[in-house]
């Protein structure tokens, strides 16, 4: 079973799937993805674009989730034309097209409209009868000359629609894509919700009575820990594209500059920015700072791995055991070894620094997954890698030789975590996280407390806590494990492009690499100085009663309120003398 928990509308990065008629042409670099829509899909700029034709109008357009088109954009500023500013017109348009976009059968109702980098965004339901097909949607991107461009949020194509049962309450009707030959056919399911006193809980029911997803809405109030928030923004000297970053053990920040072929740090204290040569044209990519005072990096062009001796400054470069390779971001692992994905050939390789020699290169199951990013679970000796593409999770042993596929729901598995027995990922197409229970292989989805925010870059605090950046007008979400709510706290620089940079150093500070804005962002908590006030929104009230008996009953070292290394039933007390007395 998998459950998902959400606050607000589903923002998913846009839809449309577009099953169209293929252009003569062959497919080329994705470079010319316009700058309003860059971002939308994972490594975008990496990936082949096909030329389409819908309607009689010229589209270039990059696959992801199926074959379908996943983003569209016009080839020509003639074809903009198609009246995307008014909602109705632009409907009525998407219904036209329906066949060719692979939802025929359904109808686009539109939901919201929201801004995005500087244009705006129509948003539309896919639905028949007034009954929604799930998880789907179609975002039109448009600014004041028309059309910018269409991305799809569907499964994939339907093929066929089952007849929606005539006994269910109307409130109630959906439908769900479930695989079938050639595509997806919709299946009618009841959406049963049931209001608590923090959350409300959807259930997406099979006819067979099975429970396909549980989702939460939680109540983000709860979650509000954190009291005072300050942000710093600085500025790299000659930055082009601050990437990838992490904090070394003597606290100085590092980060990737894949176009300038850098390595550059920042020293917190000095405030002092220096920057270190990779080899000419290697484009360092992903990169961790690991033990030992190595900095090690993916060369996504140089095709190797790569590090940096930060007590030396020397740099060396490791050319890859297979050929062709565009390696990009490392994880040390606790046995001393370093894993490195390659989004673009498919595979994750394992490499020993003590001996300077290749372990092993695994080609991924799932074929054309684009795999992101590893995090190990060093408890039982795996490793996890975000899969993409492929809407999945990746599991390896240590010193194992194959991976085990782990389906998760749509919405594009960017960044991982593992935490006591969870792994959190971001959702790089969707607003919100998903964790993977590892013991029962539940999957939860929680929902951002902001609409149309979809996730980015990820990492832990010190406290266990998840920080996840956002790809939309751009906020730190702070995950707070035992009340299961976000803090949602907003960066100054708006729409400042966060892409695959964020990272906790051991004092609780957040660093962050605003990737659009050419930036390094700092954010840091001055904690709650009113203990009864526990969920910090300003009010000493009921809300702070069970926001406390929700983080007592996890253990929460937050709980320890009267500060002597444990929680237990003197915390509850102590708390609720300082609840009595307010603040």
């Amino acid at each position: 079973m998998i459950t998902r928990a959400r606050h607000s509308s589903r923002l998913a990065a846009v839809s449309a799937a577009l099953g169209l008629v293929l252009a003569a042409g062959a497919a080329t670099a994705a470079d010319g993805i316009p700058k309003p829509l860059s971002g939308i899909v994972y490594s975008g700029s990496k990936r082949p674009i096909e030329p389409v034709v819908l309607d009689g109008a010229v589209f270039q357009s990059v696959s992801t989730f199926s074959d379908l088109p996943y983003l569209l954009w016009p080839m020509d500023q003639a074809d903009r034309g198609v009246d995307s500013t008014d909602p109705a017109a632009a409907g009525a348009w998407l219904g036209t097209v329906a066949d060719a976009l692979g939802y025929a059968g359904f109808t686009p109702v539109y939901r919201e409209t929201f801004p995005w980098h500087g244009h705006e965004v129509h948003a539309f339901d896919l639905a028949r009868d007034g009954a929604k097909l799930h998880d789907a949607e179609v975002l039109v991107h448009f600014d004041k000359e028309g059309l910018l461009g269409i991305v799809n949020h569907l499964e994939g194509r339907v093929v066929a629609i089952e007849a929606m049962n005539e006994r269910l309450p109307r409130s109630q009707r959906a439908y769900y894509a479930v695989p079938t030959d050639g595509g997806y056919r919709a299946m009618p399911v009841r959406a049963a919700v049931t209001h608590l006193i923090d959350r409300d809980i959807v259930e997406i029911i099979a006819p067979d009575g099975r429970v396909l997803e549980t989702e939460q809405h939680p109540d983000a109030v709860l979650g509000q820990r954190d009291d005072t928030a300050t942000f710093t923004e600085y500025s790299p000297p000659g930055s082009t594209f601050p990437d990838q970053i992490s904090v070394a053990e003597d606290g100085k920040v590092w980060f990737s500059e894949p176009n300038l072929n850098k390595l550059m740090s920042f020293d917190p204290v000095t405030e002092q920015f220096a920057s270190f040569n990779t080899t000419g044209g290697s484009g360092p990519d992903g990169m961790i700072v690991g033990t030992q005072g190595r900095v090690w990096t993916g060369l996504y062009y140089g095709g190797g791995l790569g590090v940096l001796d930060t007590t030396t400054g020397v740099f060396s470069h490791f050319n890859p055991p297979y050929s062709p390779a565009a390696m990009a971001i490392p994880v040390e692992t606790t046995d001393g070894k370093v894993w490195v994905t390659d989004h673009q050939y498919n595979r994750i390789s394992e490499f020993n620094p003590a001996t300077g020699t290749w372990v092993k290169s695994v080609i991924m199951p799932t074929g054309s997954c684009w795999v992101v990013q590893g995090h190990e679970d060093p408890s039982r000796q795996q490793v996890y890698f975000t899969e993409y593409n492929a809407n999945r999770l990746g599991r390896i042993n240590l010193g194992g030789n194959a991976v085990t596929d782990i389906v998760v729901p749509g919405g594009g598995p960017a960044f991982c975590v593992y935490a006591d027995d969870k792994v959190y990922y971001s959702r790089w197409n969707e607003s919100g996280i998903g964790v993977l229970d590892v013991p029962t292989g539940v999957v939860t989805e929680f929902e951002f407390p902001v609409a149309n925010e979809p996730g980015g870059p990820m990492w832990l605090r010190p406290s266990g806590d998840i920080v996840i950046g956002t790809r939309g007008q751009g906020y730190v979400m702070v995950f707070h494990i035992a009340t299961q709510a976000f803090s949602a706290l907003k960066i100054p620089t708006n729409s400042p492009g966060l892409k695959d940079g964020m990272t906790v150093g051991a004092d609780d500070i957040i660093w962050f690499t605003e990737t659009g804005a050419l930036k390094l962002g700092k954010l840091e908590f001055c904690l709650n100085p009113c203990v009864a006030d526990f969920n910090g929104d300003g009010s000493v009230n009921s809300l702070d009663v069970l926001a406390y008996l929700n983080a007592w009953a996890a253990g929460d070292p937050a709980a320890d309120v009267n500060g002597d290394g444990e929680v237990n039933s003197l915390d509850l007390l102590f708390f609720l003398n300082l609840w009595n007395a307010g603040c």
